[in-house]
């Protein structure tokens, strides 16, 4: 029974096992409507996060209270962390912070997580804050998984909020970018290649 819930969390990771191309990541963090239906489509047809979009950028479907939209100030829920302490967004105005959505079984995330640890201990000390959140299902499977690799990042656990936040697009892991300002600059669906990764350092 385990395995099979398991399985059925990792589905959305498989779904961008074809890693998208330089255009295809232009057009998630540029355009609007036609940009995502396009994404969309290409990875097997239109999915739920593509009926949140809007023209002026990605947005989640219009029943969130949270929005995460391209070019909007980002609104974030309080996220407890594995070890006990509160992390909210306004405690980090000032700083570019990176969000990111994964799971302890995802292969893809498996492969990104080191990259962004190293990426976030690099640049941390120029105002970069990481927080993850982790859709697995229960805690102690995201703790022994943060115990085992010693991540620098936070971590917490989805509640029904952060899992309405994470289903409103497709696919493992996902990653959100915010400046300083607190707007919303970037959107990364599946996995990120070190290039990838470093390229982010243009928000700093």
């Amino acid at each position: 029974m385990k395995d099979q819930e398991d399985q059925a969390l990792a589905r959305p990771c498989m779904y961008l096992t074809k890693k998208p191309n330089a255009a295809r990541r232009g057009v998630l963090r540029h355009t609007g409507l036609l940009g995502v239906l396009a994404v969309s489509m290409s990875y097997g047809g239109m999915s739920a996060f593509a009926q949140g979009a809007t023209t002026s950028g990605i947005a989640p479907p219009p029943s969130s209270a949270w929005a995460l939209q391209i070019g909007k100030p980002a609104q974030l829920p309080k996220l407890e962390l594995l070890n006990g302490r509160p992390w909210q967004l306004d405690d980090h105005r000032g700083k570019v912070v990176i969000l990111e959505f994964w799971h302890s079984r995802c292969p893809f995330c498996m492969k990104q997580n080191p990259l962004l640890d190293a990426f976030f201990i690099e640049h941390r000390s120029k105002g970069l804050e990481v927080v993850t959140v982790t859709i697995d299902k229960k805690k102690s499977d995201a703790e022994n998984y943060m115990k085992d690799h010693g991540y620098a990042f936070g971590a917490g656990l989805a509640d029904a909020t952060w899992h309405a936040i994470y289903k409103s697009r497709k696919g493992l892991p996902q990653l959100f970018v915010i400046d300083r300002k607190g707007i919303l600059q970037a959107i990364e669906l599946g996995e990120m290649f070190p290039d990838e990764l470093a390229e982010l350092k243009r928000f700093l």
